[in-house]
């Protein structure tokens, strides 16, 4: 049996001496060609190509990439972000997930291809949640947002990128706010005078400790902020 994590860290040589150990049918495309390798290892087909793909050796490893069925590490890669984008922790166990961003900071390729690959995914996730409100999700959810941020994925522009939409309720779900200020991306007191961060979210910047008395009676003095956000202030003076 070779682990998900075994096989995402795995050296050149080991692969090599994982993969010498595999059988496969020549006549196969390449979906029953990898979910035939996946039961060999005992994994299944998105742990197998996540793992894989995500590996930092195994792009020069020619030999693998066929034996899997791509014929190059780019098309390899295709199929890679289309499973890692779409999965809502069913194939990929969020701590399959959590040993991806663990590994990242050993290779710049595979740090700006995840921070490409991270938009649609939350987006996906997201829309799952809203979907079907599975609880396991949701915690999953929250433990992934913490992981993408204490981790170093995330930087400033993607930071911005998330406040910029309209998904407060994703962010208080997961208190990303907490996590971007805790990340030293952007401090609290900007995010506090900002005006798409929502009421509830300043909330727990204030309860946090972030936010000084002092920046609340200036907010207050902000003529265009909402009723709703006037009236969460009022209750720290």
């Amino acid at each position: 049996m070779t682990g998900f994590s075994e096989l995402l860290t795995a050296s050149s040589e080991d692969l090599v001496r994982i993969f010498y150990r595999i059988k496969v049918d020549a006549n196969d495309d390449f979906i029953k060609r990898i979910n035939r390798i996946a039961r060999q290892l005992e994994l299944n087909h998105s742990q197998l190509v996540c793992a894989i793909g995500f590996n930092r050796n195994i792009r020069e490893l020619t030999d693998i990439i066929s034996t899997l069925g791509f014929r190059s590490y780019k098309l390899l890669f295709y199929r890679l972000s289309e499973l890692f984008t779409k999965d809502i922790y069913q194939q990929l166990s969020i701590d399959n997930i959590i040993d991806i961003y663990s590994e990242r900071l050993e290779d710049a390729q595979i740090m700006e291809s995840l921070r490409e690959l991270l938009i649609p995914r939350l987006e996906h996730i997201e829309a799952g949640i809203e979907k079907n409100g599975d609880p396991s999700h949701t915690i999953s959810y929250r433990m992934e947002i913490h992981a993408i941020y204490k981790s170093g994925i995330a930087d400033r522009a993607l930071a911005e990128k998330r406040l910029a939409r309209n998904i407060e309720k994703y962010r208080l779900l997961a208190n990303e706010i907490g996590a971007i200020v805790g990340a030293g991306l952007i401090p609290a007191s900007n995010l506090f005078f900002m005006d798409t961060i929502s009421p509830d979210e300043k909330r727990e910047l204030i309860k946090q400790e972030h936010i000084s008395h002092e920046m609340i009676k200036n907010r207050l003095q902000n003529s265009r902020i909402s009723g709703e956000e006037r009236e969460m202030l009022e209750e720290f003076i």
